[in-house]
This record gives structure tokens, sequence and C-alpha cells, in this order.
């Protein structure tokens, strides 16, 4: 009875352990910040309709990767599934009683859009402000107001 037990928690357990949660963290990191959606992007964008195209380009050209707007706008609720927009953690219940919420580009996605729009065929021929423009009277009434980089500073 007096028996001492052995212990079930071993330093090569801990060492699995320790190495797959790192591994874990790792990955959710990576798609909170969109990497496996930016490493797919031009797959991504074929796919895409005119309309979710041209938010994506006038997010781009107007340079603020956030948006508020409509929760139950299928629009959104489309680019999100792409993995395009998500919510940023602890958003939605600031806004939801409204119906609007915070739509952001993923970093990575953000980051390759800027680097390669020419890959995205963004402002063919025609003059960026007036574009924007264009753009902005296009989703004038869906989009409550686009956010400024600062406001994202939070956003890991």
């Amino acid at each position: 009875m007096n028996k001492k037990r052995e212990s079930l928690w071993t330093v090569d357990i801990k060492a699995k352990y320790t190495d797959m949660a790192e591994r874990k963290e790792r990955e959710a990191k990576a798609t909170r910040n969109g990497e496996p959606v930016a490493e797919n992007l031009e797959a991504i964008w074929v796919s895409l309709s005119q309309e979710e195209r041209h938010l994506i380009e006038y997010l781009s050209l107007s340079g603020k990767r956030a948006l508020v707007a409509f929760f139950d706008d299928g629009l959104f609720s489309g680019l999100m599934t792409k993995g395009l927009l998500h919510i940023p953690q602890g958003v939605s219940t600031v806004f939801i009683q409204s119906h609007q919420t915070t739509y952001t580009i993923p970093r990575a996605v953000w980051k390759l859009l800027q680097e390669r729009s020419n890959l995205f065929h963004f402002f063919k021929g025609t003059n960026k402000e007036k574009r924007i423009e264009t753009l902005s009277h296009q989703f004038e009434n869906r989009i409550e107001a686009l956010l400024t980089n600062k406001v994202l500073e939070a956003d890991v």
C-alpha cells in the first residue's frame, strides 16, 4: 500500500505536449493573420464575384483595411467565408446591438494586396482618386465607415 506511484507526466510526455501546444499556437496565429489565405490569394481572387473584388479594391485603394457595416449583409459574410475579411475578437459584441460590426482584412492578406496590387488589376486605366470615388458611391449605403490602420494596431 505504501508503494510510490509512478508519475504519468514524464519528461518525454511533457516535451511532446509542449511541442504540440506551441505548434497549435503558431498555426492559430497564422490563421488569425490570414497566412493560409494569402498563400492562395490568386486562386481565391478568380473565384470572387465582381462586387466582392470591388470591395477589396475599394479598401486597398483607400489604404484602410477595416470597415464598419451591417452584420447581416451577405457581401461581408461571403468574404468572411473565403477568409478575406474577419471580425476581430471582442468587436462584434460591442456593435451587435445596432446590427453593425467591424470587419478587417487579415494582416497577411492586406500586406500581399499592398505589395502586389498589379496582380489584382486595381484601377486599370483610370485615375486612382476617381476610382475610389466611384467605388465609394457603389458601397455608400452598405458601409458605415472606413477605419484607419491606427485603430488596428492592437489587432494581433
